[in-house]
C-alpha cells in the first residue's frame, strides 16, 4: 500500500470519488505528459474504459474536486508514497545524493507567500527525488539543505550541492551524520576562493613537468558536432591550506574541473574548484560533479516538458504536490529509457498515444 497511507480528510459520506482513484489518475495522466488539471481530466475522459479495466478507476472528478484534492494532500505523505512506488520499481541502492534548489516561477502571484517558491530537493544518482523541502525566498535554501541532511540518512553517500552551498556548517553536518561532501567554490568563501583558484593556475598545470602537483582524469566527448574535454586537477598536497583545513571538518581533497567545449571552430573554457571529504581518485571526484548535473537537467525537464513555470495554481501546497507527481513521471520514464535514444518527452507523447508502452513503463508498480 501506497498511497493507502495517505489520510482522506474528506466527509466520508458526500464523497463521490475515491481519493486512491483520484491519485493513480494524476499518476497515470502525469506519465503521460498531462500538464494541467483539465488535461488530466480531459484524459481521464478519454481513456475511461482503459482506465477502470486496468487501473480500477471508477470515476472521473471534476476540476473543482481535482483542485481540492490538491490543496487537501499533505506533500510529506504524498512524497513518501511516490517514493515508494518509485523505489519498488527502481531496485538499484543509491550512492550519491545531489541537493539543489529550483524555483516556480508562476508562484510570485501567490499572495500568501513573501517571495517566489523555491522547492530544494535530495535526488539520487539512480533518479529518485528521496525528499523535499519548500522555501519561499531563494537564501532560505541554506537552512533547508541543513534540515534534509537531518532528515535522510547518508550514512556512506556522497552529498553533492552548488556553491550555495559550500558552508563550513553545512560540510560539517553531512560529516556528523555519516557521509561525504564534494561541493563547489566560489566567491561566497572569498578568501579560501582566491587561494585555492590561484593553485589551479594554467601555468602551474602543465602535466609534461615532472614535479607536477596534481593527479589528473581527462574525458573526452564527441556529439553531433561539438567535441567536450573534461580535465580533473586535484591537487597531491593540501597542507598549504593550514588556516583553512581546521574550519573545514573532514576536508581532504581540493580540486577542480576544467571543461573545453570546442564548436563551429571555436572553443570554450571554464573552470570549477571543489571541495571534497572523499579520499579518492580523480576519476572519481570528476564522476561525483558530472552526475550532480542530473538534477539540474531533472529541473530542465519540469520547465520544459511540464511547463512548470508557468503553473496556474495558485496554492503552495497544490504546487508542491503536483511537482511531487511530476518528478515521479520523469523518474519513472529515465528508469524505463535507459539505454534507449529518446528523450523523456518523446516517450510521454507515445504513452498518450500507446496504452501498452504506458503499462510497460509503469513495469511490475502496484498502484494501491
Amino acid at each position: 500500500m501506497y498511497f493507502g497511507i495517505i489520510e482522506d480528510e474528506r466527509d466520508p459520506y458526500t464523497t463521490k470519488h475515491k481519493l486512491i482513484d483520484i491519485l493513480k489518475l494524476v499518476m497515470i495522466s502525469v506519465l503521460c505528459g498531462m500538464d494541467e488539471l483539465d488535461k488530466m481530466i480531459d484524459y481521464g475522459k478519454s481513456k475511461k474504459e482503459f482506465l477502470e479495466k486496468e487501473f480500477e478507476i471508477k470515476s472521473i472528478p471534476s476540476k473543482s474536486t481535482l483542485t481540492r484534492i490538491f490543496v487537501m494532500l499533505n506533500p510529506k505523505w504524498l512524497g513518501l508514497s511516490i517514493v515508494g512506488i518509485v523505489q519498488s520499481l527502481i531496485k538499484e541502492k543509491h550512492t550519491q545524493i545531489m541537493i539543489d534548489g529550483k524555483a516556480i516561477k508562476s508562484t510570485d502571484a501567490i499572495k500568501t507567500i513573501e517571495k517566489m517558491m523555491n522547492i530544494v530537493t535530495a535526488y539520487t544518482n539512480t533518479g529518485i527525488s528521496l525528499l523535499q523541502k519548500t522555501v519561499d525566498n531563494k537564501t532560505n535554501e541554506i537552512p533547508a539543505v541543513k534540515e534534509l541532511i537531518d532528515m535522510l540518512d547518508i550514512k556512506g553517500m556522497i552529498i553533492t550541492a552548488d556553491a550555495m552551498h559550500c558552508q563550513k556548517e553545512t560540510a560539517e553536518k553531512i560529516i556528523n551524520n555519516g557521509g561525504d561532501y564534494v561541493l563547489q567554490l566560489k566567491a561566497n568563501q572569498k578568501g579560501f576562493y582566491e587561494d585555492v583558484y590561484a593553485m589551479f593556475d594554467d601555468k602551474y598545470m602543465d602535466e609534461t613537468d615532472k614535479n607536477c602537483e596534481y593527479e589528473t582524469y581527462k574525458t573526452e566527448e564527441k556529439s553531433h558536432g561539438r567535441i567536450e574535454k573534461r580535465t580533473c586537477y586535484v591537487l597531491n598536497e593540501i597542507a598549504y591550506f593550514t588556516d583553512y583545513l581546521a574550519n573545514w571538518k573532514g576536508l581532504k581533497k581540493i580540486f577542480a574541473v576544467v571543461r573545453e567545449v570546442e564548436k563551429d571552430n571555436k572553443i570554450t573554457k571554464e573552470i570549477s574548484c571543489y571541495l571534497s571529504s572523499k579520499n579518492t581518485t580523480a576519476e572519481n571526484l570528476l564522476s561525483y560533479t558530472r552526475k550532480h548535473w542530473e538534477i539540474e537537467s531533472m529541473h530542465h525537464i519540469l520547465d520544459v516538458t511540464y511547463d512548470e513555470d508557468r503553473c496556474k495554481l495558485l496554492s503552495q501546497r497544490a504546487q508542491e504536490n503536483l511537482n511531487i507527481f511530476r518528478k515521479m513521471g520523469i523518474s519513472i520514464h529515465k528508469n524505463y529509457l535507459k539505454n534507449k535514444k529518446q528523450t523523456v518527452k518523446s516517450n510521454m507523447f507515445n504513452c498518450l498515444l500507446n496504452d501498452n508502452l504506458l503499462l510497460a513503463v509503469i513495469g511490475n508498480i502496484t498502484i494501491s
